[in-house]
């Protein structure tokens, strides 16, 4: 879903966290925390050194009203579906 760049900025608007997008998926991510519970890795940032960094998307603060404004329908239709 990161490698769409509506979802992950979409994402970091809502959240207004910023996103750091590297060259790995899920699995790799998965194997070095399994790496750092077991002892292997020293430390997080041991594991993940080798990464490389893509992009980094900001919140675009800009668009908030319009991503709550968004939200707030998508809940009604839930709502009303549930």
């Amino acid at each position: 879903m990161f490698l769409s760049p509506i979802f992950r900025e979409t994402l970091a608007g809502i959240s207004g966290a910023t996103i750091e997008l590297y060259n790995t998926d899920g699995s790799v991510g998965a194997a070095r925390g399994a790496g750092i519970g077991s002892g292997y890795y020293a430390s997080a940032k041991e594991a993940f050194a080798s990464l490389k960094k893509l992009d980094t998307i900001s919140p675009d603060l800009s668009k908030k009203a319009e991503y709550e404004e968004a939200y707030q329908k998508w809940k009604a239709a839930l709502d009303r579906a549930m």
